[in-house]
């Protein structure tokens, strides 16, 4: 070292201090995020995860498969992982609740769908509409969802 480099100063902090944070942030009641009971948002259709999937592995050069189920049980896995994310990003304005989608029963009781939450019953504050009805209406055009509207819905447990 030389004698005209600047000085290393300490750490502010040691790694045991950093980890004591850490542990009481994930015990803190803000970190943790229980289920809603009721959920207003729009669900995502399998046609919806399948083509935004799709295009999402085209985009990252992931070889098709040469079966077609897998191909789209793939693509609509990655959807799901990353399209919230994505409808963030490109709807400016747009406030999601939950950063992942929770299951609904929106047509009875044998119609299971994912749900894009924009808000829930989790708290008072999860509560307050946040989205505009104009944010709403450019997210269902940007899902490519038609003429479906957000709306509440209770979530499966």
């Amino acid at each position: 070292m030389s004698s005209d480099s600047p000085p290393c100063s300490p750490p502010s902090s040691s790694a045991a201090d950093y980890d004591t944070r850490v542990r009481k942030l994930l015990r803190s009641r803000p970190y943790r995020t229980f289920p809603p009971n009721n959920a207003y948002g729009v669900y995502l259709t399998d046609e919806c995860l399948l083509r935004f999937g799709r295009m999402m592995r085209e985009v990252r050069g992931f070889p098709p498969s040469d079966d077609a189920e897998t191909d789209a049980r793939h693509a609509k896995s990655l959807a799901v992982r990353e399209l919230l994310l994505l409808v963030q990003v490109a709807i400016p304005g747009l406030t999601l609740t939950r950063w992942r989608p929770v299951f609904v029963r929106p047509f009875g009781p044998l119609d299971l769908r994912r749900l894009l939450v924009l808000a829930d019953d989790n708290s008072s504050e999860n509560m307050k509409m946040k989205n505009t009805p104009e944010v709403e209406q450019e997210l269902v055009e940007f899902l490519g969802l038609g003429d479906q509207k957000p709306a509440w819905y209770a979530v499966v447990k």
